[in-house]
């Protein structure tokens, strides 16, 4: 009898074991899973950085929370906080394209209160004041350029209404009023499906200075950036829709996973509890049983209820598991239609700052922008003879730097010389990278007699800046060639002048201008 009673005991502690070990397994998977989810939501949170400050706050906080393994009642409420906060972004971007609209609005009624407006440009801009402005919508960051764009209509139609009163005066001003717009244009990066439409813009500012052609063509130029960055707020609104949609939706599953986790685990403990006080149960009645036939009729009446218990568990961990794969399943397919999105706006995003015509290591214009400005400033002054003067800078023994102390470090020597050498020119002057070490300056206005003292003025600065390589002090110069375009030059025989300039400058010791007539 005793025996037998063993036999028994052993065939539901084996049960027993491995219905612990069945749980566990699915135990880890939904670990796993979490885990998984924990992960994507992470990126989901790096990937809207950058829209709010105070967003990226929680966002920074939600990612650290995150890899720390916080628990999801402490990480709850900061959810709920993010997906306020995402919701709150749309309304403060449509509250920056009202004061935006508001101020472009301002300044264009001011500007039809005005007399002597051609009768086609006053219907142009009555049209673009009560239509197309009311249909676009634009994003806050674009403000200083549109602002800058209504200083210039004032200063238009101040020309022109002075024209009578002060010709020479007016005509003066008139160069300059077109190469401001030209240069604002030129800070502006365009879609491919506008380029040719912004060349013709760019074109005509350099050929002509009257008035009706100058805001004819800024009144063009607001209509591409309107339109361009309508259809680029469109893209990043529906973007930041889906991320905001996704991060609610995980947050529900999560919340919903775990609920149904913890009821599951309830259940299943007390499954466990009944299981043992049966077996307990058993153990203590087996021990009172005074026959064999008592015994049998005893266990087997035990054990049917115990196969019960054993049946219903594995029925709740069956479900628990069923129910877990198909939300996992309908979370995946959200995140794969999710990652493709992100993918398409990523790759968007990296295709506009290839085209931004600015150079990765220094943020200053490259060769291609330098290129396309200095064939309109030659341009502007083959039409009007204004005074340009062009000037060639190089890094003196740049080459040692790269040797001595590595290319790290010549990289930061050159984004330190570029951001001096920005801040020291004029708003009106076009600096860029030409290549390597050397950078190309475009001084329009400026005669070349005129240029020497703050030419010499950048080469002192960049010499007093206070280089540091593994802890050695080191001077860094420059040497300067300048030029100035004169009649019968071509872009390449101007170049060339200031270039030779250039090697005149390093061939006499560095660290010195050198002017070539």
């Amino acid at each position: 009898m005793a025996k037998f009673v063993t036999n028994k005991d052993a065939l539901i502690e084996k049960k027993l074991k491995l219905a612990v070990k069945a749980r566990a397994e699915l135990e880890n998977a939904h670990k796993d899973q979490i885990q998984t989810l924990s992960n994507f939501a992470a990126k989901l949170a790096v990937s809207s950085k950058g829209q709010d400050v105070a967003l990226d706050n929680l966002l920074a906080k939600f990612r650290q929370a995150l890899s720390k393994g916080v628990s999801f009642d402490d990480l709850a409420p900061l959810i709920n906080t993010i997906t306020q906060s995402l919701k709150n972004q749309e309304s403060v971007n449509a509250e920056n394209h009202q004061k935006l609209s508001t101020s472009i609005s301002d300044a264009g009624r001011q500007l039809q209160k005005l007399k002597g407006i051609p009768d086609d440009t006053r219907r142009k801009l009555r049209n673009l004041l009560d239509h197309e402005l009311n249909e676009v919508n634009v994003s806050y960051e674009f403000l200083p350029v549109f602002e800058k764009l209504i200083g210039i209509y004032q200063k238009v139609l101040a020309v022109k209404t002075k024209v009578k009163e002060a010709h020479d005066s007016t005509t003066s001003q008139k160069p300059e009023l077109a190469s401001e717009l030209l240069t604002l244009a030129n800070e502006i990066t365009f879609e491919d499906d506008v380029a040719k439409e912004v060349i013709d813009i760019k074109t005509t500012l350099s050929q002509s200075a009257e008035v009706d052609v100058l805001l004819d063509c800024a009144i063009a130029i607001i209509q591409i950036i309107a339109n361009s960055i309508a259809r680029e707020r469109q893209s990043a609104q529906g973007f930041l829709v889906s991320l905001n949609q996704t991060l609610e939706e995980l947050h529900a599953s999560i919340l919903s996973t775990t609920n149904s986790t913890k009821h599951m685990s309830a259940e299943l403990s007390g499954l466990n509890k009944q299981i043992e006080t049966k077996i307990k149960l058993l153990n203590e009645q087996t021990q009172k049983a005074t026959s064999i036939s008592d015994l049998k009729e005893l266990v087997d009446g035990e054990l049917k209820l115990l196969r019960q218990d054993l049946v219903k568990r594995e029925q709740l961990e069956q479900k628990d598991k069923a129910d877990l794969l198909e939300s996992f399943d309908q979370i995946n397919s959200r995140i794969n239609v999710l990652e493709t999105k992100v993918n398409t706006y990523k790759k968007r995003l990296s295709e506009q700052q290839f085209k931004s015509l600015l150079d990765g290591l220094t943020k200053l214009p490259n060769r291609a922008a330098f290129d396309d400005r200095f064939s309109q400033e030659f341009h502007m002054f083959e039409q009007h003879d204004n005074e340009t003067t062009l000037v060639v800078i190089d890094v003196d023994f740049f080459k040692s730097i790269n040797d001595q102390y590595g290319h790290s470090a010549g990289d930061k020597t050159l984004q330190v010389i570029a951001r001096a050498l920005k801040k020291a020119i004029r708003k009106s002057d076009f600096i860029a990278r030409y290549g390597g070490e050397e950078f190309v300056l475009l001084m329009p206005g400026m005669a070349l007699q005129h240029a020497q003292p703050p030419l010499e003025k950048i080469r002192n600065t960049i010499k007093a800046i206070p280089f540091k390589f593994k802890d050695k002090q080191v001077q860094i110069t420059v040497s300067l060639g300048a030029t100035q375009f004169k009649k019968g030059d071509t872009p390449l025989a101007a170049f060339d002048r200031a270039d030779d300039a250039l090697y005149e400058a390093k061939n006499s010791g560095r660290d010195r201008l050198c002017i070539r007539k």
